[in-house]
């Protein structure tokens, strides 16, 4: 399907807008009325600005969102899609997927789920497709929210306009009992030439005692896009949601693979449940700015998650990373490791919080952020945070900001390798912790491959290489 234009401003969302994309979409008037619902909320909210605590290092000034186009991913089923070749080398490294979609904004590709797997209930596919064709599952998935107060502090202004406007996305649902032992593959990219608006949803639900893995990889493309810092920047603007019911483990890799002419707000919303694991790994490759969100709310008695990120930013980018662990009940655990490189003019920001419940006697919660500075302008900050009402817990924070050891990048250097080599191992090492933690075959070898790809590309501007 071909891109849309729209005249009207984005952050001034009208209702007929929203009731346009909901007819042109032929949805079901249940789904209508959600989105009419955000977007009532959406108007209420102000606009971030500089001045809130979350957005205080985003340059949120350089977004515009006045005639922006509006981009429908394509839904016209191909057998032949030119893939990037980093999304290449990710199914060369991840062996025998259980199935594969790639979703940009002309076509859909798709390497169809097993006979086996489709028998048991196992859903995969992009999520308009899955509202016509499993209606009744995604409404009680869409309606299954967060539980109590806890959704009124996670919706935001973008997760409003998300909800309200979101024009694309991904549908994974694994049923009670059934266990995938490889993981399903996903791409959801856009191309740009002149300042566009890509709204994905991503919505993935393990039921009880399932047992999946997914890797998911958000991206543009720009041909003509200018070396260094832009000056009209497109948005895309992603909402994950992630339910892991009692018993369940599941296991989701992200990468964030945007050009030098993106801004990019992401938040992810994951909902843990008695017993249930959960592992997540956040890749940030590129992209003008990129504000991302990762709110865990441990629920039951018995629920464990283990959320980490790597970042490795160069030319002028600009990160912004927010996590938040939420321990509701007793006997919870939870752990966050992000590390994050900084060559050239690169910034980043991580603000991490634990919350604990009066009730949730027995918490064991460890947060860490490390930040290595391999550029003299390169600048990083990191914000810890804890806010604890119960009295019987483990819960701890650690986080440094350095330098690159100059005497190593020189030892290397006097072994035969160039400056570029040996920035490669220094930063290989450095996240060598988040990479062999990580519980996907195959993948901690590509994402090293992309890091290594982005310190030998000497281009200056911040971009993400395709």
């Amino acid at each position: 399907m071909s891109e849309k234009s729209s005249t009207s401003s984005a952050n001034t969302i009208t209702r007929e807008r929203v009731d346009d994309l909901s007819s042109r979409q032929n949805e079901p008037g249940w789904l209508k009325q959600e989105r009419i619902s955000a977007w009532e909320l959406y108007l209420q909210m102000p606009m971030p600005t500089q001045r809130d605590e979350d957005w205080r290092r985003t340059e949120i000034d350089s977004l515009s969102l006045t005639g922006l186009k509006t981009l429908e991913f394509g839904r016209e089923k191909t057998d032949s899609l030119e893939l990037p070749p980093w999304f290449k080398s990710a199914l060369e490294h991840i062996e025998n997927p259980a199935a594969i979609m790639a979703l940009t904004s002309s076509h859909l590709w798709f390497k169809p789920l097993a006979d086996h797997l489709v028998a048991k209930g196992v859903i995969f596919c992009e999520l308009f497709e899955a509202l016509v064709k499993y209606p009744d599952v995604v409404r009680r998935c869409l309606a299954s929210d967060f539980p109590g107060d806890v959704a009124e502090r996670l919706d935001s202004k973008f997760g409003l306009m998300n909800k309200a406007m979101f024009n694309g996305g991904l549908f994974l649902y694994v049923p009670a009992g059934v266990e995938i032992e490889r993981p399903f593959i996903s791409l959801t990219s856009f191309d740009h030439t002149s300042p566009s608006a890509s709204i994905p949803r991503i919505l993935v639900v393990a039921e009880k005692e399932s047992k999946a893995q997914l890797v998911h990889i958000f991206a543009s493309r720009n041909d003509q896009a200018v070396q260094g810092k832009a000056t009209v920047m497109s948005l895309a603007n992603t909402l994950v949601e992630i339910h892991v019911a009692d018993s369940a483990k599941f296991d989701y890799v992200e990468v964030q693979n945007f050009d030098s002419r993106v801004f990019s707000v992401n938040e992810t919303h994951n909902v843990i449940a008695k017993d249930a694991q959960f592992y997540s790994l956040t890749v940030a490759m590129g992209g003008a700015q990129l504000k991302s969100d990762i709110k865990t709310v441990l629920q039951d008695r018995g629920a464990n998650s283990d959320v980490q990120g790597l970042v490795l930013g160069d030319g002028s980018e600009r990160f912004s990373f927010n996590t938040i662990q939420e321990h509701n009940s007793p006997d919870t655990t939870s752990n966050i490791n992000f590390r994050v490189a900084l060559k050239d003019e690169s910034a980043s920001i991580y603000q991490g919080i634990i919350r604990v419940a009066k009730v949730a006697q027995r918490t064991d919660a460890y947060q860490s952020n490390k930040n290595l500075l391999i550029g003299s302008g390169a600048r990083a900050e990191s914000i810890p945070k804890l806010e604890i009402l119960a009295d019987d817990v483990k819960c701890s924070h650690g986080a440094t900001v350095g330098p690159v050891d100059r005497e190593q990048i020189f030892y290397l250097m006097s072994r035969g390798l160039n400056a570029q080599e040996a920035e490669e191992l220094v930063v290989i090492g450095f996240f060598r912790k988040v990479l062999e933690d990580c519980t996907i075959d195959g993948v901690s070898e590509w994402i090293g491959d992309l890091v290594a790809s982005k310190i030998q590309t000497q281009d200056g501007s911040g971009s993400s290489k395709s």
